[in-house]
């Protein structure tokens, strides 16, 4: 769950007929791949996620931009992969995770996802002291017309409180840090079980992924990621 959280927070792409597009003025194509290494606090790795853009096509004045992520471990075990959709508005980068909840629950026989909310949004354009919108995904697991689980995430608080420069194996980048409160709730048969992080995301203008992410439990680090390949 957690290395799936760390992985909530990103990316965005371009065209449908092969032929490379913008979105934030940055110009995509079918078959870019990226990866996302992570990482414990003591700097252990313990998995990645490599993305690749499989699809990308016009609906109405938005661009549609369609992913398959593949989480590896760190033994090299991979877990079912699974789709992330982008629409680029044009002013907004609006993220479509619910590939990713399909997966978590790809172990769930005869159970139905049904997706409530799904919506995490960054805007074209970024600034020192600028609040960004919440983001939330809600979502049940439904058996028989049962609801058996339900789940609750909302990134709350989002602010860019700064400008920092970042190296990674992928090269060095101006980036902009946004700050933010994971707020988890899972309800299994009616029972709550609730979690709260603070996530840390840096993130670059010419990049689809974040450049950088820090997960924070009670002002502790607990994990991290880095953006390790863009092409």
């Amino acid at each position: 769950m957690k290395s799936l959280t760390f992985s909530l927070l990103v990316i965005f792409i371009v065209s449908g007929k092969l032929q490379a597009q913008d979105c934030f003025g940055m110009t995509f194509k079918p078959g870019m791949n990226f990866e996302m290494s992570m990482f414990d606090a003591k700097n252990k790795p313990t998995g990645k996620i490599s993305y690749n853009v499989k699809d990308i096509h016009k609906e109405g004045g938005s661009t549609i931009m369609d992913l398959t992520a593949q989480f590896d471990d760190e033994k090299g075990k991979q877990r079912p992969p699974y789709s992330v959709r982008y629409t680029c508005t044009g002013d907004e980068l609006v993220a479509d995770l619910s590939g990713m909840m399909q997966a978590m629950q790809s172990n769930m026989k005869d159970m139905e996802l049904k997706m409530k909310m799904n919506k995490l949004v960054y805007p074209s354009k970024f600034s020192v002291g600028q609040k960004l919108s919440d983001g939330q995904i809600e979502a049940e697991l439904v058996t028989n017309g049962t609801t058996m689980s339900t789940m609750n995430m909302t990134m709350a608080n989002r602010q860019v409180e700064g400008q920092q420069s970042i190296t990674t194996p992928a090269g060095t980048f101006d980036t902009y840090k946004i700050t933010s409160d994971m707020n988890m709730e899972n309800r299994v048969f009616g029972m709550p079980i609730r979690s709260s992080m603070q996530v840390v995301n840096y993130r670059a203008l010419n990049q689809i992924l974040d450049v950088k992410s820090e997960t924070y439990r009670k002002g502790k680090l607990i994990g991290y990621t880095l953006l390790t390949k863009a092409n």
